[in-house]
């Protein structure tokens, strides 16, 4: 009787460890892979750059990077672009990440090489840092 108490409670605790791994508890991030718009503004954005722009379309203000900003509120880099993002456009070689907090937290949505276009609704204005995926 004692053996059976011991397999259950083992089973248990494995089936446990499971479902609170972080494989069991991963989502799916979204990204964007293909052209979604015309050319429009994004021809503003150099070659080898990713660019994120603060209006649809390729519109507004942008910031163009080679290889990420850790926090677009700070004062170093380009200025006004924290939570305005809403188009972007990666003429990289990399799939970038994009993060709705500072320090590369919080991962929300990555864009494949080659694409460009509008975000989603539910990803504008949100991000605060974007890099290169590690």
């Amino acid at each position: 009787m004692i053996r059976k108490v011991f397999a259950v409670a083992g089973a248990t605790a494995a089936a446990a460890a499971l479902l609170m791994s972080p494989q069991a508890q991963a989502r799916e991030v979204f990204t964007y892979t293909k052209s979604d718009v015309g050319a429009q503004h994004f021809d503003h954005c150099p070659a080898n750059r990713s660019c994120i722009f603060a209006g649809l379309n390729g519109g507004h203000g942008y910031g163009s990077f080679a290889s990420g900003d850790g926090d677009l509120a700070d004062s170093s880099g380009p200025t006004g672009l924290n939570n305005t993002m809403e188009s972007f456009s990666n003429r990289r070689g990399e799939l970038w990440c994009y993060y709705d907090a500072g320090g590369f937290n919080n991962l929300i949505f990555r864009v494949a090489a080659g694409a460009q276009g509008n975000l989603l609704a539910e990803h504008r204005n949100r991000v605060t840092s974007l890099r290169i995926c590690p």
